[in-house]
């Protein structure tokens, strides 16, 4: 397991830093002792040419246990600038500081003005469940946890500014949301020394979202971390450009990309409604907030939707909570029920407010684009701005 903290002659804690030579370590290796600040058995100084300098325990002990995962060479960069980072904000940084109430070991333990944060510089990929353990560890002792994740490779592909990402359910499992900047999640670069921001995230099917994408300096990102700027009327409209785009493209392949023939569901309800997929109006695959807590494309669910509600014969103004989850069960996977619920509910108050009716059939409502636009609008903008 590689180390960056150690006890150094038994008396002072020492973490090595980026900017340490290798002479100079040489020189600590020859001169000094250490030792593992949890368990206090002897550490050896590794300073090899592959993988970055480090401590090592001498003898494998049950010490080790206390830390999550094994650590790539660029967790340990990582660990390494952002020690530097939060030092230069004015923070007190601790690297690898053990908890003993919870037996865990955050990457850093940081203070500033009286207040403390565990920090997550999360580069491998884990299960959601440890994601929450954690979590609910650090909740139990008061300490509020910041996670960042090492910039995703293909993100590095992607131009600045307002692109379509693919962002897989373990990505996703970073979303922070704000009122001004909306769904962010906050990475950190350790080739480029940039804090990458993909933020405004506004989910449109499945893995994909429409985002801006920005990054940060080291240098220029202060603690607590800068945020981003509300979306500008270009922005919207560059958003608005791309989940059209998108939705069109889906539709316009969806007949040739079903592996179910004349029994597929979805099929079969554009057949019922006398309508070809890339003709769908607008209001079906519809952005909503939360949206991609449901596995299914928004076209796939928001169609089984409204047919549903034809069939059941409901007015939208009487829609009941128990149909809702009745059909969120019955035809929508999800990855929280009871999110999944809520965003169900809200598409059915959407198309209230387009003024919808269920008894008449899909070719025959009357949907202003305009209109449309603005509901879209609300969407990334309108309570984003709200404080």
């Amino acid at each position: 397991m590689f180390i960056l903290t150690a006890v150094k002659d038994h008396s002072e804690v020492f973490t090595i830093t980026q900017h340490m030579s290798r002479e100079q370590l040489l020189q600590l290796r020859n001169t000094s002792q250490f030792t593992c600040p949890q368990c206090e058995n002897p550490l050896r100084l590794k300073i090899g040419k592959v993988v970055i300098p480090h401590f090592a325990h001498i003898v494998i002990n049950n010490c080790l246990t206390s830390f999550s995962e094994r650590e790539s060479p660029g967790h340990l960069k990582g660990k390494q600038q952002l020690t530097e980072f939060f030092a230069r904000t004015g923070c007190e940084v601790a690297v690898e500081a053990y908890l003993p109430k919870i037996a865990q070991r955050p990457d850093l333990l940081i203070q500033q003005k009286g207040k403390r944060f565990a920090i997550e510089f999360q580069c491998s990929v884990i299960s959601s469940e440890d994601v929450a353990k954690r979590n609910q560890g650090y909740k139990s002792i008061n300490l509020p946890s910041i996670w960042l994740l090492s910039t995703p490779n293909h993100i590095h592909e992607l131009s600045m500014g307002i692109s379509y990402v693919k962002l897989s359910k373990f990505v996703q499992s970073f979303i922070n949301k704000h009122q001004v900047t909306g769904a962010t999640i906050i990475t950190y670069d350790t080739t480029t020394e940039q804090f990458v921001y993909i933020s405004q995230l506004m989910h449109i099917g499945g893995t994909a979202f429409v985002a801006k994408v920005l990054s940060l300096s080291v240098d220029q990102q202060t603690f607590p971390f800068a945020r981003v700027k509300p979306l500008s009327i270009p922005d919207r409209q560059r958003y608005w450009h791309i989940f059209q785009q998108k939705r069109a493209r889906y539709l316009r392949n969806r007949i040739f990309s079903s592996k179910f023939g004349a029994q597929d569901r979805f099929l079969k309800q554009c057949y019922v409604q006398q309508i070809r997929p890339e003709n769908l109006p607008l209001y079906i695959g519809f952005p909503i907030e939360d949206s991609e807590t449901i596995q299914d494309h928004l076209v796939e669910w928001q169609m089984a939707l409204v047919c549903g509600l034809s069939r059941s014969k409901i007015d939208l103004k009487y829609v009941s909570k128990e149909w809702i989850e009745m059909f969120t069960v019955n035809h929508c996977k999800v990855f929280n029920r009871n999110k999944a619920v809520e965003v169900v509910s809200r598409y059915c108050e959407f198309l209230l407010e387009l003024d919808y009716h269920t008894f008449q059939s899909i070719t025959h409502q009357p949907m202003n684009q305009i209109n449309l636009f603005n509901h879209f609008h609300k969407l990334i903008v309108a309570k984003r701005c709200e404080n």
